[in-house]
């Protein structure tokens, strides 16, 4: 039976809204799957190309201290960008299983704390 992972649930919640250094402190993203052709009379027809559009989502952090930067650290090893994994949106409260998107790369900020961006894709 296959392993299951969920996001630490006591990670210190990201700086939403305008928090100053956090850059983009949240997005959310509908990724379209429409395919467009445009005929030689300068018609567009479009479909569909599957009927499922992938949601995403990126978070900012500043002022982590080193063990939740460490927690998180030793989450991703778990994980890496591979393996799907249980997550609630800080924003909305609703849980997703997803996976990251991209590779762990946060900056210490010293003698603020770690500072850093997490992108969730939906699986």
């Amino acid at each position: 039976m296959a392993e299951t992972y969920t996001f630490p649930t006591d990670f210190p919640e990201p700086n939403i809204a305008s928090t100053s250094g956090a850059g983009d402190s949240y997005k959310d993203k509908l990724q379209d799957s429409t395919i467009s052709v445009t005929s030689d009379a300068n018609y567009k027809k479009t479909r569909p190309r599957t009927t499922r559009m992938v949601e995403t989502w990126t978070y900012a952090w500043v002022g982590v201290s080193k063990a939740d930067f460490d927690k998180l650290k030793n989450f991703f090893r778990q994980v890496g960008t591979y393996q799907q994994f249980a997550w609630t949106d800080w924003n909305t409260s609703t849980a997703h299983v997803v996976r990251f998107i991209e590779a762990l790369e946060w900056q210490e900020n010293h003698p603020y704390g770690w500072q850093g961006v997490l992108k969730f894709e939906e699986v």
